[in-house]
Protein backbone atom coordinates (compact mmCIF):
# COMPACT_ATOMS: atom_id res chain seq x y z
CA UNK A 1 0.00 0.00 0.00
CA UNK A 2 0.87 3.70 0.04
CA UNK A 3 3.64 5.24 1.87
CA UNK A 4 3.86 8.09 0.60
CA UNK A 5 2.27 11.84 -0.05
CA UNK A 6 -0.71 11.66 -2.86
CA UNK A 7 0.87 13.66 -6.43
CA UNK A 8 -1.94 15.58 -7.45
CA UNK A 9 -2.61 18.20 -10.36
CA UNK A 10 -4.94 21.11 -10.20
CA UNK A 11 -7.44 22.55 -12.46
CA UNK A 12 -9.26 25.73 -12.17
CA UNK A 13 -9.62 28.27 -14.94
CA UNK A 14 -10.01 30.83 -12.06
CA UNK A 15 -6.44 31.83 -11.49
CA UNK A 16 -6.65 32.86 -8.01
CA UNK A 17 -8.42 29.93 -7.43
CA UNK A 18 -6.08 27.66 -8.75
CA UNK A 19 -3.04 29.59 -7.06
CA UNK A 20 -4.77 29.32 -3.60
CA UNK A 21 -5.45 25.70 -3.95
CA UNK A 22 -2.21 24.65 -4.93
CA UNK A 23 -0.40 26.80 -1.95
CA UNK A 24 -2.47 24.92 0.59
CA UNK A 25 -2.07 21.52 -0.58
CA UNK A 26 1.70 22.22 -0.70
CA UNK A 27 1.17 22.95 2.53
CA UNK A 28 -0.05 19.57 3.43
CA UNK A 29 2.12 16.84 4.01
CA UNK A 30 -0.22 14.00 2.62
CA UNK A 31 -0.31 15.82 -0.76
CA UNK A 32 2.48 16.96 -3.84
CA UNK A 33 1.04 19.02 -6.26
CA UNK A 34 2.87 18.34 -9.51
CA UNK A 35 1.01 20.36 -11.72
CA UNK A 36 -1.94 22.67 -12.32
CA UNK A 37 -3.69 24.20 -15.87
CA UNK A 38 -6.52 26.83 -16.69
CA UNK A 39 -7.86 25.12 -19.28
CA UNK A 40 -9.40 21.48 -19.09
CA UNK A 41 -8.23 20.59 -22.79
CA UNK A 42 -4.63 20.07 -20.79
CA UNK A 43 -5.83 17.79 -18.36
CA UNK A 44 -5.81 14.67 -20.52
CA UNK A 45 -1.73 15.74 -21.44
CA UNK A 46 -1.03 17.11 -18.03
CA UNK A 47 -2.07 13.64 -16.07
CA UNK A 48 0.30 11.64 -19.21
CA UNK A 49 3.16 13.73 -18.23
CA UNK A 50 3.41 14.09 -14.99
CA UNK A 51 0.98 10.61 -13.74
CA UNK A 52 -0.55 11.93 -10.61
CA UNK A 53 -2.70 9.56 -8.38
CA UNK A 54 -5.63 12.65 -8.83
CA UNK A 55 -6.74 15.15 -10.58
CA UNK A 56 -8.55 17.96 -8.65
CA UNK A 57 -10.90 19.98 -10.72
CA UNK A 58 -12.48 23.10 -9.81
CA UNK A 59 -15.81 23.58 -12.07
CA UNK A 60 -18.07 26.50 -11.44
CA UNK A 61 -20.48 24.99 -14.14
CA UNK A 62 -19.81 21.17 -15.14
CA UNK A 63 -21.32 21.14 -18.73
CA UNK A 64 -21.46 18.15 -21.33
CA UNK A 65 -18.04 19.65 -23.10
CA UNK A 66 -16.65 19.65 -19.74
CA UNK A 67 -17.62 16.01 -19.12
CA UNK A 68 -15.92 14.56 -22.37
CA UNK A 69 -12.70 16.34 -21.35
CA UNK A 70 -12.77 14.82 -17.88
CA UNK A 71 -13.07 11.51 -19.91
CA UNK A 72 -10.42 12.34 -22.24
CA UNK A 73 -8.42 12.42 -19.01
CA UNK A 74 -9.77 9.27 -17.88
CA UNK A 75 -9.26 7.29 -20.66
CA UNK A 76 -5.44 8.34 -21.02
CA UNK A 77 -4.54 8.11 -17.60
CA UNK A 78 -6.94 5.34 -15.88
CA UNK A 79 -4.87 4.94 -12.73
CA UNK A 80 -5.33 9.09 -12.27
CA UNK A 81 -8.73 9.17 -9.90
CA UNK A 82 -10.47 12.75 -10.94
CA UNK A 83 -12.36 14.65 -8.17
CA UNK A 84 -14.22 17.64 -9.44
CA UNK A 85 -15.55 20.24 -7.31
CA UNK A 86 -18.90 21.80 -9.20
CA UNK A 87 -20.87 24.86 -8.29
CA UNK A 88 -23.54 23.93 -10.49
CA UNK A 89 -24.48 20.92 -13.01
CA UNK A 90 -27.71 19.54 -14.78
CA UNK A 91 -29.14 15.84 -14.00
CA UNK A 92 -28.43 14.95 -17.34
CA UNK A 93 -24.63 16.41 -16.51
CA UNK A 94 -24.25 14.60 -13.71
CA UNK A 95 -25.74 11.26 -15.02
CA UNK A 96 -22.74 11.89 -18.10
CA UNK A 97 -20.09 12.10 -15.53
CA UNK A 98 -20.87 9.34 -13.86
CA UNK A 99 -20.97 7.03 -16.80
CA UNK A 100 -17.26 8.74 -17.60
CA UNK A 101 -16.34 6.87 -14.81
CA UNK A 102 -15.44 10.59 -12.52
CA UNK A 103 -14.36 8.82 -9.34
CA UNK A 104 -15.84 11.64 -7.12
CA UNK A 105 -18.41 14.98 -7.93
CA UNK A 106 -18.79 17.11 -4.82
CA UNK A 107 -20.98 20.19 -4.64
CA UNK A 108 -18.08 22.91 -4.32
CA UNK A 109 -20.65 24.59 -1.60
CA UNK A 110 -19.56 21.85 1.38
CA UNK A 111 -16.56 23.00 1.46
CA UNK A 112 -12.50 22.14 0.64
CA UNK A 113 -12.14 19.23 3.25
CA UNK A 114 -15.47 17.58 2.10
CA UNK A 115 -13.54 17.34 -1.30
CA UNK A 116 -9.87 16.30 0.09
CA UNK A 117 -10.93 13.99 3.25
CA UNK A 118 -12.17 11.06 0.91
CA UNK A 119 -8.97 11.53 -0.97
CA UNK A 120 -6.84 11.30 1.96
CA UNK A 121 -8.60 8.66 3.28
CA UNK A 122 -8.99 6.32 0.25
CA UNK A 123 -7.22 3.08 1.25
CA UNK A 124 -6.74 1.80 -2.47
CA UNK A 125 -4.64 5.17 -3.83
CA UNK A 126 -1.51 2.55 -3.92
CA UNK A 127 1.91 3.76 -5.36
CA UNK A 128 0.96 2.72 -8.95
CA UNK A 129 3.12 5.38 -10.73
CA UNK A 130 4.15 3.62 -13.52
CA UNK A 131 6.27 5.75 -15.85
CA UNK A 132 6.21 5.16 -19.44
CA UNK A 133 7.64 6.56 -22.75
CA UNK A 134 5.44 9.34 -22.33
CA UNK A 135 5.51 10.42 -19.04
CA UNK A 136 8.28 13.13 -17.49
CA UNK A 137 10.92 12.02 -15.17
CA UNK A 138 12.56 13.63 -12.22
CA UNK A 139 15.68 13.86 -14.48
CA UNK A 140 13.53 15.11 -16.92
CA UNK A 141 12.04 18.06 -14.99
CA UNK A 142 15.47 18.61 -13.91
CA UNK A 143 16.35 19.03 -17.20
CA UNK A 144 13.48 21.62 -18.04
CA UNK A 145 14.56 23.81 -14.92
CA UNK A 146 17.92 23.64 -16.46
CA UNK A 147 16.37 25.65 -19.42
CA UNK A 148 14.46 27.43 -17.36
CA UNK A 149 17.57 29.24 -16.20
CA UNK A 150 19.15 29.95 -19.67
CA UNK A 151 21.88 27.18 -19.01
CA UNK A 152 23.56 25.78 -22.70
CA UNK A 153 24.02 22.67 -23.47
CA UNK A 154 27.55 22.41 -22.42
CA UNK A 155 26.69 24.21 -19.02
CA UNK A 156 23.57 21.48 -18.74
CA UNK A 157 25.44 18.71 -19.71
CA UNK A 158 28.42 19.93 -16.97
CA UNK A 159 25.67 20.07 -14.09
CA UNK A 160 24.00 16.23 -14.34
CA UNK A 161 27.67 14.69 -14.96
CA UNK A 162 26.98 13.86 -18.73
CA UNK A 163 28.32 14.53 -22.14
CA UNK A 164 27.12 16.53 -24.39
CA UNK A 165 25.68 14.95 -26.89
CA UNK A 166 24.05 12.80 -24.74
CA UNK A 167 22.19 16.00 -23.17
CA UNK A 168 21.51 16.61 -26.87
CA UNK A 169 19.25 13.56 -27.17
CA UNK A 170 18.17 13.55 -23.85
CA UNK A 171 16.22 16.96 -24.76
CA UNK A 172 15.52 15.36 -28.15
CA UNK A 173 13.30 12.84 -26.14
CA UNK A 174 12.08 15.41 -23.77
CA UNK A 175 10.88 17.92 -26.84
CA UNK A 176 8.88 14.62 -28.23
CA UNK A 177 7.07 14.06 -25.11
CA UNK A 178 6.39 17.71 -24.43
CA UNK A 179 4.95 18.33 -28.73
CA UNK A 180 7.26 20.90 -28.85
CA UNK A 181 10.16 22.29 -30.90
CA UNK A 182 12.82 24.57 -29.11
CA UNK A 183 14.00 24.45 -24.88
CA UNK A 184 11.73 27.93 -24.94
CA UNK A 185 8.82 25.95 -25.88
CA UNK A 186 9.81 23.03 -23.59
CA UNK A 187 10.09 26.03 -20.36
CA UNK A 188 7.13 27.46 -21.52
CA UNK A 189 4.73 24.65 -21.96
CA UNK A 190 6.19 23.09 -18.59
CA UNK A 191 5.72 26.81 -16.49
CA UNK A 192 1.94 26.66 -18.24
CA UNK A 193 1.37 23.81 -16.52
CA UNK A 194 2.49 24.48 -13.53
CA UNK A 195 5.24 21.81 -13.52
CA UNK A 196 8.36 24.64 -12.93
CA UNK A 197 8.35 27.67 -11.42
CA UNK A 198 11.52 29.75 -11.75
CA UNK A 199 12.90 32.63 -10.05
CA UNK A 200 15.03 35.41 -11.99
CA UNK A 201 16.33 36.74 -8.40
CA UNK A 202 19.81 36.40 -8.26
CA UNK A 203 20.42 34.30 -10.91
CA UNK A 204 20.29 30.42 -11.66
CA UNK A 205 18.88 28.32 -8.96
CA UNK A 206 20.07 25.31 -8.10
CA UNK A 207 18.31 21.89 -7.63
CA UNK A 208 18.40 20.09 -4.25
CA UNK A 209 15.35 17.80 -2.66
CA UNK A 210 13.78 19.44 -0.27
CA UNK A 211 14.56 16.49 1.88
CA UNK A 212 12.06 14.06 3.66
CA UNK A 213 8.93 15.43 6.40
CA UNK A 214 10.04 14.11 9.54
CA UNK A 215 13.98 13.49 9.40
CA UNK A 216 15.97 16.46 11.16
CA UNK A 217 16.63 19.87 9.64
CA UNK A 218 20.08 20.85 8.67
CA UNK A 219 21.37 24.73 9.32
CA UNK A 220 23.87 26.05 7.17
CA UNK A 221 25.10 29.26 8.80
CA UNK A 222 26.67 31.84 6.48
CA UNK A 223 28.11 34.88 8.90
CA UNK A 224 31.85 35.94 10.30
CA UNK A 225 32.81 34.72 13.63
CA UNK A 226 32.00 37.02 16.58
CA UNK A 227 28.83 37.54 18.89
CA UNK A 228 26.10 37.14 16.51
CA UNK A 229 27.06 34.26 14.50
CA UNK A 230 28.26 32.82 17.85
CA UNK A 231 24.57 33.42 19.34
CA UNK A 232 22.93 31.53 16.57
CA UNK A 233 25.46 28.52 16.75
CA UNK A 234 24.74 28.07 20.57
CA UNK A 235 21.29 28.43 19.74
CA UNK A 236 21.20 25.88 17.14
CA UNK A 237 23.11 23.73 19.42
CA UNK A 238 20.73 24.24 22.36
CA UNK A 239 18.04 23.22 20.50
CA UNK A 240 19.81 20.02 19.32
CA UNK A 241 19.53 21.18 15.36
CA UNK A 242 22.70 20.24 13.43
CA UNK A 243 24.06 23.42 11.65
CA UNK A 244 27.31 23.47 9.50
CA UNK A 245 29.48 26.83 9.58
CA UNK A 246 30.52 28.39 6.44
CA UNK A 247 32.45 31.96 7.07
CA UNK A 248 32.71 32.66 3.60
CA UNK A 249 29.53 32.73 1.29
CA UNK A 250 29.63 28.93 -0.87
CA UNK A 251 28.20 26.75 -3.24
CA UNK A 252 26.62 23.57 -1.66
CA UNK A 253 27.27 21.56 -5.15
CA UNK A 254 30.30 19.54 -4.25
CA UNK A 255 29.52 19.52 -0.10
CA UNK A 256 29.36 16.10 0.65
CA UNK A 257 26.79 16.54 3.63
CA UNK A 258 24.91 18.56 1.12
CA UNK A 259 24.81 15.37 -1.11
CA UNK A 260 23.56 12.96 1.98
CA UNK A 261 21.26 14.88 4.22
CA UNK A 262 18.21 13.51 3.70
CA UNK A 263 16.27 16.34 5.88
CA UNK A 264 15.52 19.35 4.92
CA UNK A 265 18.41 22.38 4.86
CA UNK A 266 18.32 25.94 5.66
CA UNK A 267 20.27 28.72 4.89
CA UNK A 268 20.96 30.80 7.96
CA UNK A 269 22.38 33.87 6.70
CA UNK A 270 24.33 35.98 9.61
CA UNK A 271 24.02 40.16 9.06
CA UNK A 272 24.28 39.24 5.48
CA UNK A 273 26.52 41.47 3.55
CA UNK A 274 26.21 42.31 -0.78
CA UNK A 275 28.53 39.22 -0.91
CA UNK A 276 26.00 36.62 1.24
CA UNK A 277 23.49 37.17 -1.89
CA UNK A 278 26.25 36.77 -4.84
CA UNK A 279 25.61 32.58 -4.27
CA UNK A 280 23.23 31.60 -6.46
CA UNK A 281 19.45 30.53 -4.89
CA UNK A 282 19.06 26.75 -4.57
CA UNK A 283 15.51 25.78 -4.94
CA UNK A 284 14.20 23.24 -1.65
CA UNK A 285 16.74 25.53 0.50
CA UNK A 286 15.18 28.35 2.19
CA UNK A 287 17.09 31.49 3.77
CA UNK A 288 16.52 32.80 7.14
CA UNK A 289 18.32 35.51 7.73
CA UNK A 290 19.46 36.80 10.97
CA UNK A 291 19.53 40.76 12.06
CA UNK A 292 21.76 42.47 14.90
CA UNK A 293 19.73 45.54 14.59
CA UNK A 294 16.46 45.95 13.60
CA UNK A 295 16.56 46.56 9.89
CA UNK A 296 15.32 49.65 7.61
CA UNK A 297 12.90 49.65 5.16
CA UNK A 298 14.94 49.66 2.42
CA UNK A 299 17.14 46.89 4.13
CA UNK A 300 13.62 44.48 4.92
CA UNK A 301 12.02 45.22 1.84
CA UNK A 302 16.17 44.27 -0.09
CA UNK A 303 16.39 41.13 2.42
CA UNK A 304 13.11 40.10 0.75
CA UNK A 305 13.29 40.90 -2.63
CA UNK A 306 16.55 37.71 -2.74
CA UNK A 307 13.66 35.45 -1.74
CA UNK A 308 14.70 35.14 2.52
CA UNK A 309 12.13 33.46 4.22
CA UNK A 310 12.38 34.34 7.43
CA UNK A 311 14.04 37.59 9.35
CA UNK A 312 14.39 37.43 12.89
CA UNK A 313 16.41 40.21 15.34
CA UNK A 314 19.50 38.61 17.61
CA UNK A 315 17.52 39.63 20.25
CA UNK A 316 14.73 36.90 19.34
CA UNK A 317 17.33 34.37 18.84
CA UNK A 318 15.35 31.87 21.52
CA UNK A 319 12.81 31.68 18.75
CA UNK A 320 15.43 30.52 16.19
CA UNK A 321 14.07 27.04 16.36
CA UNK A 322 10.59 27.67 15.86
CA UNK A 323 11.08 29.77 13.29
CA UNK A 324 12.95 26.87 11.12
CA UNK A 325 10.81 24.70 12.11
CA UNK A 326 7.91 26.70 10.65
CA UNK A 327 9.88 27.66 7.12
CA UNK A 328 10.70 24.28 6.25
CA UNK A 329 7.17 23.42 6.46
CA UNK A 330 6.50 26.16 3.84
CA UNK A 331 5.80 29.34 6.29
CA UNK A 332 7.13 33.24 5.70
CA UNK A 333 8.09 34.45 9.80
CA UNK A 334 9.06 37.96 10.78
CA UNK A 335 8.74 39.60 14.04
CA UNK A 336 5.86 41.70 14.18
CA UNK A 337 7.36 45.16 13.76
CA UNK A 338 9.15 43.80 10.25
CA UNK A 339 5.78 42.75 8.98
CA UNK A 340 4.09 46.39 9.92
CA UNK A 341 6.74 47.84 8.15
CA UNK A 342 6.40 45.66 5.23
CA UNK A 343 2.57 45.82 4.53
CA UNK A 344 2.79 49.48 4.77
CA UNK A 345 5.35 49.47 1.98
CA UNK A 346 3.15 46.95 0.14
CA UNK A 347 -0.23 49.30 0.85
CA UNK A 348 2.11 52.28 -0.64
CA UNK A 349 2.75 50.08 -3.13
CA UNK A 350 -0.68 49.11 -4.67
CA UNK A 351 -1.67 52.88 -3.94
CA UNK A 352 0.36 54.00 -6.69
CA UNK A 353 -0.51 51.00 -9.03
CA UNK A 354 -0.13 47.73 -10.43
CA UNK A 355 2.67 45.70 -10.09
CA UNK A 356 2.68 44.12 -13.38
CA UNK A 357 4.23 45.70 -15.69
CA UNK A 358 2.27 47.37 -18.47
CA UNK A 359 3.20 46.41 -21.61
CA UNK A 360 3.07 48.57 -25.12
CA UNK A 361 1.17 46.92 -27.78
CA UNK A 362 5.36 46.06 -29.69
CA UNK A 363 6.05 44.52 -26.53
CA UNK A 364 3.12 42.76 -26.37
CA UNK A 365 3.19 41.33 -29.99
CA UNK A 366 7.12 40.51 -29.45
CA UNK A 367 6.48 38.33 -26.24
CA UNK A 368 3.95 37.05 -28.45
CA UNK A 369 6.28 36.03 -30.77
CA UNK A 370 8.42 34.66 -28.66
CA UNK A 371 5.68 32.73 -27.14
CA UNK A 372 5.60 31.04 -31.25
CA UNK A 373 9.40 30.31 -30.88
CA UNK A 374 10.06 32.76 -33.48
CA UNK A 375 13.39 34.09 -34.22
CA UNK A 376 13.91 37.95 -34.04
CA UNK A 377 14.26 37.61 -38.16
CA UNK A 378 10.47 36.04 -38.33
CA UNK A 379 9.02 38.42 -35.50
CA UNK A 380 10.61 41.49 -37.78
CA UNK A 381 9.08 40.12 -40.97
CA UNK A 382 5.45 39.14 -38.83
CA UNK A 383 5.29 42.68 -37.44
CA UNK A 384 6.88 44.44 -40.72
CA UNK A 385 9.69 45.76 -39.13
CA UNK A 386 13.39 45.74 -39.31
CA UNK A 387 15.19 43.72 -37.17
CA UNK A 388 17.10 45.94 -34.99
CA UNK A 389 13.49 47.19 -33.79
CA UNK A 390 12.71 44.03 -32.35
CA UNK A 391 16.46 43.21 -30.63
CA UNK A 392 15.30 46.87 -28.96
CA UNK A 393 12.08 45.86 -27.81
CA UNK A 394 12.81 42.99 -26.79
CA UNK A 395 15.84 44.58 -24.77
CA UNK A 396 12.59 46.91 -22.63
CA UNK A 397 10.35 44.02 -22.59
CA UNK A 398 13.32 41.90 -20.72
CA UNK A 399 14.17 45.28 -18.44
CA UNK A 400 10.26 45.24 -17.40
CA UNK A 401 10.06 41.62 -16.60
CA UNK A 402 13.45 41.61 -14.80
CA UNK A 403 14.92 38.71 -16.57
CA UNK A 404 17.99 38.20 -19.22
CA UNK A 405 16.78 35.72 -21.26
CA UNK A 406 13.63 34.22 -23.40
CA UNK A 407 13.02 31.54 -21.61
CA UNK A 408 12.79 33.67 -18.32
CA UNK A 409 11.02 35.58 -20.00
CA UNK A 410 8.03 32.97 -20.72
CA UNK A 411 8.13 31.61 -17.38
CA UNK A 412 7.76 35.42 -15.80
CA UNK A 413 5.39 36.15 -18.20
CA UNK A 414 3.10 33.46 -17.88
CA UNK A 415 3.44 33.50 -13.81
CA UNK A 416 2.05 37.55 -14.07
CA UNK A 417 -0.54 36.23 -16.98
CA UNK A 418 0.51 38.64 -18.79
CA UNK A 419 0.39 35.68 -21.78
CA UNK A 420 -2.32 33.80 -22.83
CA UNK A 421 -2.03 30.45 -22.35
CA UNK A 422 -5.88 29.73 -23.19
CA UNK A 423 -5.14 29.68 -26.68
CA UNK A 424 -1.60 28.43 -27.24
CA UNK A 425 0.24 27.80 -30.26
CA UNK A 426 2.59 25.17 -29.94
CA UNK A 427 5.02 24.37 -33.04
CA UNK A 428 5.26 20.71 -34.17
CA UNK A 429 8.32 19.46 -33.60
CA UNK A 430 11.57 19.47 -35.50
CA UNK A 431 10.98 15.21 -35.67
CA UNK A 432 7.79 15.92 -37.01
CA UNK A 433 5.90 14.20 -34.46
CA UNK A 434 1.99 15.45 -33.28
CA UNK A 435 1.33 16.13 -29.61
CA UNK A 436 1.15 13.32 -27.80
CA UNK A 437 -2.33 13.46 -26.66
CA UNK A 438 -5.55 14.81 -28.91
CA UNK A 439 -7.07 18.15 -27.56
CA UNK A 440 -11.00 18.38 -27.34
CA UNK A 441 -13.15 21.15 -27.46
CA UNK A 442 -14.69 21.22 -24.27
CA UNK A 443 -14.35 24.04 -21.76
CA UNK A 444 -15.19 24.58 -17.34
Amino acid sequence: MRTTAIRIVVKSRRRLVRDVLCAYLAGRPEFIVVGQTGRIEELAELCVLRRPDAALVDAVELTLPAVAALRQARLAAPATEIVVAYAEAASAVLEAAVRADITMLVPSSRGLDAVLRPLSDRAHLVDHFQPDSRALTEYDMRIVSLMGCGHSVAEMAGLLGIRPRTMENHKRRLYLKLGVGSSRHAVFRTSALGLIDLSTAGGPRRLIDRGEHGRALLAIVHGPRGPSTDGVLRRLFRAGIPWVHNREPASLEEEHWARWQQGPMVRVLVDPTNDAWSMPPITGVDVVVVLARHPDLPTLVDILSHGARAVINLEHIDDLATVLSAVVRGYVAMDAAHLEDVTGWMATQLADGPTVPALSKREADVLGSIARGHTIRQTARELGVVEKTVENTRSRLFRKLGVRNQAEALTVANRMGLLDTGRPTVPTPRDGHPPLVPQTSGSS
